[in-house]
């Protein structure tokens, strides 16, 4: 019984271990248009600052945020001379690292800060 145990306990530690680990093979491939770390994080912080926009609108009353919404991503998207598909690629493979992700969201929280600060000189 207590061989049963112990080779019981080995299998669901082995299986345990090996579900935590990553696969080289689970890497995902850069798409071949990948958009640079850097202007990622700019399209970020456009995304944010309009999205401030359209949650300051919401609260007064504006009732064709969602329509605007929709408009608003796709100025974004021509300002920097990318497609939907081309941003979504990116962003896929981007938040595929963690590490990478915390790292994009920190510039993009350190920009928005210094835009802020900016304003609030004036």
């Amino acid at each position: 019984m207590k061989t049963v145990f112990i080779i019981s306990l080995t299998f669901l530690l082995f299986f345990s271990l090996a579900s935590c680990t990553k696969k080289v093979e689970d890497k995902i491939k850069p798409p071949d248009d990948l958009i640079a770390r850097e202007e990622m994080v700019d399209i970020i912080v456009d995304m944010h600052i309009f999205d401030a926009v359209m949650a300051s609108e919401q609260k007064k009353g504006g009732k064709k945020v969602q329509n605007q919404k929709y408009y608003l991503y796709n100025s974004i998207m021509e300002k920097h001379n990318i497609t939907r598909e081309r941003f979504e690629k990116s962003f896929k493979y981007y938040q595929h690292d963690f590490e990478v992700m915390d790292d994009i969201y920190a510039d993009v929280i350190t920009k928005l800060s210094i835009m802020k600060s900016e304003v609030d000189r004036e």
